[in-house]
């Protein structure tokens, strides 16, 4: 790489994860290239399941067919839009369905509720699909991967599920060179942004009549509880308002208490006082909100009366803060979410007991388990907006997601970079709801929030990163103070997020800052201090002030060896920077000198085969092929990269790169100068008390 030196550590007090080490050649990739040639058709994203009873509704696919073949080479963006539970996501499914079984050769689907997950699926189809210059940086493969659907002859069908009027215009795709493109997208959101840029919106209202009488029929017949069918079927599918997800609730609720149309909508009725207490009709924009959360509640009554008994009300509150395009499974085995449950029901409660009590409300269709990894946990939105406040402790739930999203989160995202994704997600839409909760005077700003935006960094989301470092410190700012540890920090990960999208005269003030704050607070040579000032070194580094940066480094290291000794990890970490910066200035003498002892200290604490020591490999051959010491050179990058293959599998981006390091070698041309700030190599290790 050649953008700075190697950022040091994982910000944030309450996280620490080891150290980092900088990489010759080592980019961070999200996602590993395949070797194998691309096997068309190819489907990317989870299409969701076929309703139970789906209706084909074929007036309204008349209406949505209709304007196909009349945009030329302008894609056709077809918007359906409605109020949650009308079934757009089933009919835009329907699509892909049929676009898959027809032949199509690309069908996307992406959930696009939040922005940065359109742009990491974009990015893994760009890898996927072989899209020439496809690197691993999520925000250039995105774009890479929107000017591939441009100019390709292949047809293609694109699904925005639940856009909103903040999805950015540059994720929809707008021209197709064949004309055989196409984009459907869901939304609940009818103003101009989903008329906008060729836009066809296309009204989704609710099942008409003999829909209703159709579904709750299908639905019934195919549980074999047909008998449950009487001549009040018509006034509850009326009562319902004819809405899919309601008829879905009731039918379930139906089948699983056997109870009649009669007996349900009698037990309905009954309900619609304290209903209108905890929802008036008003409050809904459309007039669905009342018929569903009714529907919901009844059947969260039922579920609680099922073992474990009481269990499945605070299982559905948490789940119901989460992303609903689904969250981890094993967020349920969770030490935070066990405590949480045992405290409110008052006896403790094991894994098994919230697994059982997920079943449960499954069964009552209130989520829905799935088999996609670390997305096995789904529900409507709307049910979640509506079980949100079911406890009387809101903050207490959300400080409970918030600490089992960060138990779930590995040290490093390349160890498990899917898992990663979907806990970025599910902290987007926690943080959604109020952001305060997890920002208190003591303890400060939530150990969750910090590495949400370290793995918007490791993700190469950078431009997200600076919004997210941004507003966290502004609101670190109103709720902690100006001078508080957290806010602090912060700023000096909005620094490090400024200069990885090269805005300079930004990080350079916000580190200089942070910097000079850090020593009033904690004092010259305390270890956040170090820290503030090594990350101020790579960004003087990136700026062109080499002086600077070297005499800051030899400053750290110092400071380092005096005061946490030789052999301690952020030392070792100092030493091999300096080494890095020594080597890319010329002074290779020294630098050989600290590399050399680097390789040795990860040898003898971690061993031959750890991811640092390999890196240490890479460095140290780059420096001996600057020196002129060939032999060692090719020893060095042959050794890091049989290393990376078997630890990491050839297909690893640290395994590609230093493949690439070898090639370059052999080419007898200078490997280019390596200095890896915050996107240092995904195998490296955080340093303890930095964010990134």
């Amino acid at each position: 790489m050649q953008d700075g030196q190697v950022r040091n550590g994982i910000y944030g007090s309450a996280t620490v994860h080891g150290s980092v080490q900088q990489a010759r050649q080592m980019t961070f990739h999200q996602y590993a290239a395949p070797t194998a040639p691309v096997e068309w058709p190819v489907v990317i994203g989870r299409i969701p399941p076929k309703a139970t009873a789906f209706q084909p509704r074929e007036q309204l696919r008349e209406a949505i067919d209709e304007a196909r073949g009349q945009y030329g080479t302008v894609v056709l963006s077809q918007v359906l839009a409605g109020g949650g539970g009308v079934g757009k996501s089933q009919l835009a499914a329907h699509y892909a369905r049929e676009a898959v079984e027809t032949g199509t050769d690309l069908v996307l689907w992406a959930d696009a509720a939040e922005p940065s997950a359109v742009t990491d699926l974009y990015a893994r189809a760009a890898v996927e699909l072989r899209v020439p210059g496809a690197n691993g940086e999520a925000e250039q493969d995105a774009e890479r991967f929107l000017a591939w659907l441009a100019a390709t002859e292949r047809g293609w069908l694109i699904v925005l599920d639940n856009t909103t009027e903040h999805t950015p215009e540059q994720l929809w795709p707008v021209t197709s060179r064949g004309g055989r493109g196409r984009v459907i997208a869901t939304t609940r959101h009818r103003g101009a942004a989903s008329t906008g840029g060729d836009r066809a919106l296309v009204d989704v209202s609710t099942y008409s009549p003999a829909e209703s009488a159709a579904y709750l029929r299908e639905r019934l017949e195919r549980a074999k509880c047909a008998r449950f069918l009487d001549e009040h079927a018509a006034e509850l599918a009326e009562e319902l308002g004819h809405l899919p997800l309601a008829l879905a609730h009731a039918a379930a609720y139906m089948v699983n208490t056997r109870r009649s149309c009669g007996r349900y909508l009698e037990l309905f009725r009954d309900h619609s006082h304290s209903l209108d207490t905890v929802l008036p009709a008003r409050t809904g924009a459309d007039g669905y909100q009342g018929p569903v959360t009714a529907t919901l509640l009844l059947a969260l009554d039922a579920a609680q009366q099922e073992e474990p008994v009481g269990l499945a009300g605070p299982v559905l509150q948490l789940a119901a803060l989460l992303d609903p395009a689904g969250h981890p499974q094993e967020l349920w085995s969770t030490e935070m979410v066990l405590n949480h449950l045992s405290d409110v029901g008052g006896t403790p409660v094991e894994a098994d007991d919230a697994l059982e009590a997920l079943a449960v409300l499954h069964n009552y269709s209130l989520v829905t388990l799935a088999e996609t990894a670390h997305r096995e946990v789904t529900l409507h939105a709307l049910t979640a907006r509506a079980a949100m406040n079911l406890g009387p402790e809101t903050h207490l739930a959300v400080l409970t997601a918030a600490g089992a999203l960060h138990e779930l989160w590995p040290c490093a995202d390349f160890d498990a970079m899917d898992l990663a994704a979907a806990l970025r997600a599910n902290t987007d839409v926690l943080t959604g709801h109020d952001v305060t909760h997890l920002i208190h005077p003591w303890p400060g700003i939530h150990a969750l929030l910090f590495r949400y935006g370290t793995s918007l960094i490791q993700a190469g989301l950078y431009t997200s990163s600076v919004q997210y470092w941004s507003s966290l410190a502004a609101s670190g700012e109103r709720i902690l103070g100006d001078d508080h540890p957290d806010v602090l920090t912060s700023r000096l990960n909005l620094a490090q997020s400024y200069s990885k999208i090269g805005d300079i005269d930004n990080a350079i003030r916000l580190a200089e800052q942070a910097h000079a704050d850090h020593q009033d607070w904690f004092g010259y040579d305390a270890p956040d201090t170090l820290m503030a000032r090594s990350d101020l070194a790579a960004i003087y580094w990136k700026a062109g002030r080499a002086d600077e940066a070297i005499s800051l480094q030899e400053e750290v290291l110092a400071d380092r060896q005096r005061v946490l000794g030789d052999d301690h990890p952020d030392t070792v970490v100092a030493r091999n920077n300096l080494g890095a910066t020594y080597s890319e200035t010329g002074r290779i003498d020294e630098a050989i000198g600290l590399q050399e002892q680097v390789l040795a200290d990860r040898q003898r604490v971690l061993g031959d085969d750890h991811p640092s020591t390999l890196i240490a490999c890479n460095n140290l051959g780059a420096t001996y092929w600057y020196a002129g010491l060939e032999e060692k050179a090719a020893e060095m990058l042959h050794k890091a990269v049989t290393g990376f293959d078997r630890v990491l599998g050839p297909d690893h981006p640290d395994s590609e790169q230093a493949r690439e390091n070898l090639i370059t070698f052999t080419r007898e041309s200078q490997p280019d100068a390596a200095h890896d700030s915050s996107t240092r190599s995904p195998s490296s290790e955080g340093e303890p008390g930095s964010a990134v």
